[in-house]
Order: C-alpha cells, then structure tokens, then sequence
C-alpha cells in the first residue's frame, strides 16, 4: 500500500511593510508606464498623448495645475460623503481627468491617488499663481521657498563686504552687525464659494479660472501687507519698514513732479546700492499713474509733449525707463514710490493648503466652500533700496 503524496501547504509570502511599499510604489508606477510606452502602438490607434493632443496646451500650467488640484478634491469630497445625488452628474469631470492621467500630463496632480498636494509639488508653484496679480511679486523680488516656521537670511542693512588685506593678516569683519534678518510664517486665510456646476465642469479653462481667482485674492493681499502691513500677525511692510528714506512731495506743478520722480531714484543712488540688475520699480495707484500719463510740456520750449512718453504705453508703462508697478492697494495711501525689488525678499513658508467642504447654506445652494491657507513674509533687505514721497494728491 502506497502512501499517497500530500502536498505541503504553501507558506504566504511575509507582508511587506507599509512604509517600503509606499517608496517602492513611485518607482513601479514610473517603470510599468515606461515599459507601457515603449510597447509598439497598434495600427490605427495612436499613443494617448497623441490622442489627446492640444487638449491640455495652456500659457498658464501653474495655474491649470491648482485648478485641477480643486477638482480632484470636489470628486473626492462628492465620493467620500456620497453627495452626488444624480447618477452620472460628475462624468464629464470624470471622463475629462481620466483623460488627464492617461496623456501623462499634470503628474503630480494624481500622484497620490489624487490627493490634493502631491509629493513632489514645490513652493514656488503658488508664486506663479499669485505673481500675474501681485506688482510685488511681478517686480522681481528675492523669493525664498518651503523653509517651515523661520529662515535667518542674513543681517539687515548688510551686503557682500569686500577690502584689501594685506599679507597674512587676517580678514577683516563686517561692523554692521543691525540685527538678523528673518523670514517667518504668517497665516493668511482666503475663502471662496464656488457652485458645484463651474467644478463639475471638464475643461482646463475652468480650472485655470477657478485657480486664477485665488490667485487673485490671495495676491492683492499679499500686495497690502507688502506695501503697509504692520502689526504681530502680519508681515511689515514697505511703507513702515524703519530706515527707507521719506520725503513729502516738493509740490504739485509739472517740474516739481518730474524733480520728485527723479529725487527718489536719486535717493537710492545716494546709498550707494547699485540699480543695475536689482529690478528697480516705481510703484503708485492706476489714479497717479493715468494723472501723470496725461502731462504734457507747457514749458518755454513749447512743444507741448509728453512729460513722461513712457506712460503712454499702458501694457507696459515706464517713467525714466523704469517699470511701473500700479495698484489700487496703494488708495489712499497718498504715496508715490521707487524702489529695488532685488532687495526685498517674499519667503513663501510652505505650499498652499486647500480645503474643500460645505458651510452654513451650501448644501442648500448647491455649491463649496474652498479655503486657502498660505503662511509667508516679507523683509526688506536694505531700507534705504527704497524711497517714497507722501503727500500725493494727483
């Protein structure tokens, strides 16, 4: 009698751990897609970045980035809390970002199952959102990116130093010790309620629309507390940072103006701060501005030109060749300014934070909540890179 062969009973593989799944996973996704793409393409069908293409082409991709993020998050929010009371009410948004995964475009958009920030999205992504509708921002300032709660830059009032040392002897140090210059974290919070049909909506202009809103807000405030903010809870400002040089304006007759406008790059040069590649700027309400596109010479010459022909180009106005920057953060401020945006420095602390939800009557009306949280600052460098005139009435 034989004794029949039992077959052992197969032994589980050991579970691998979450966190060694979790950095492997990256690494298997981006060589299963590479081996997928270099898989010949059948007749008649064509790879899906060419299926899809001039779908996803856009002039704005950091905006078309964070609007896609706020979609992403809407489907996540309509699935998590089963809000989607109509069969198939999302599957344009549906179809539309499936088409977005599979042309490859937007990685990090859906590099974590969809998840709103991804690993690999970097600080200044939000800069680029917010730059298009902030004059500080689009001036050139020093950025400084993802540094958490603080960032000691360097000393306030302080450049490079330079001197001559003799033979063996040792380098001399700086005696301009005014204190460290700091970049923190202060929270500024933006709200906007969108209907649920402009999020439903699959195209890339309506995410680049929703993002350019936020952009918008958040970048007209960031403005007002880099021109005049003051107090604990927000950055200080241009205005009311210690040291800049300020003047009442000398008068109001068409010299006195052109003397003013002159006196302030003066002013900079006066403190011995090279302009050249700093990125100098005039900055002034659209009301200054257009007042003083309209000048023209009524002097001896009688020519009856334009006092500052740079400003007849309103795209990109200049007033002795240098940009102007207009905003109406600046109403009411009475202030016309010139400054070096090379020595102010915009530490954006960490990525924008997005929240999507419901509050107070939104369900009733059919539409989200979405908050943004973004924590920066602004330092200016060396104060006397800017000088202002106050007083202005035109």
């Amino acid at each position: 009698m034989t004794t029949p062969v039992t077959n052992p009973k197969p032994i589980a593989p050991p579970t691998i751990p979450p966190e060694v799944e979790a950095a492997l996973a990256p690494l298997i996704t981006k060589h299963v897609e590479a081996a997928l793409a270099s898989r010949p393409v059948p007749e008649g069908r064509a790879p899906a970045i060419l299926k899809y293409k001039g779908m996803f082409d856009t002039e704005r991709p950091a905006h078309a980035a964070l609007g896609l993020r706020m979609k992403a998050a809407f489907l996540e929010f309509e699935d998590r809390t089963a809000r989607e009371s109509v069969k198939g009410k999302n599957k344009q948004l549906r179809d539309f970002l499936d088409k977005v995964k599979s042309a490859g475009v937007f990685e990090s958009v859906f590099s974590q199952g969809g998840s709103l920030w991804a690993r690999e999205t970097v600080s200044e992504e939000i800069v680029d959102v917010l730059r298009p509708a902030s004059i500080l921002l689009s001036a050139g300032p020093r950025i400084e990116s993802g540094y958490g709660s603080k960032l000691i830059i360097g000393v306030i009032n302080e450049g490079v130093q330079v001197a001559w040392e003799g033979e063996d002897e040792e380098a001399s140090e700086s005696d301009q010790d005014t204190g460290d210059l700091i970049l923190g974290a202060h929270k500024a919070m933006a709200t906007i309620r969108i209907s649920n049909d402009l999020m439903r909506k699959g195209t890339l202009r309506s995410a680049e629309q929703l993002a350019a809103d936020i952009g918008r807000a958040m970048g007209l405030a960031f403005d007002q507390v880099g021109l005049y903010g003051k107090g604990p809870k927000k950055p200080t400002g241009i205005l009311n940072s210690e040291g800049i040089t300020k003047k009442p304006i000398s008068g109001t007759d068409i010299d006195k103006k052109v003397a003013d406008l002159k006196g302030m790059v003066a002013d900079v040069l006066a403190a011995n701060i090279p302009i050249q590649g700093a990125n100098p700027f005039y900055f002034m309400t659209s009301t200054t501005m257009m007042h003083l596109s309209s000048l023209r010479d009524t002097a001896a010459s009688g020519s009856g030109g334009w006092v500052f022909p740079g400003l007849q180009d309103l795209q990109s106005p200049t007033i002795n060749g240098f940009p102007v920057k207009y905003t109406e953060s600046l109403a009411g401020k009475k202030v016309v300014g010139f400054g070096l945006a090379q020595e102010l420095y915009f530490g954006n602390a960490a990525p924008l934070e997005i929240e999507l939800g419901e509050n107070g009557s939104d369900f009733k009306r059919d539409r989200k909540t979405l908050r943004g949280v973004q924590e920066g600052d602004w330092q200016v460098r060396r104060p006397k890179a800017f000088s202002v005139r106050t007083g202005v009435d035109y």
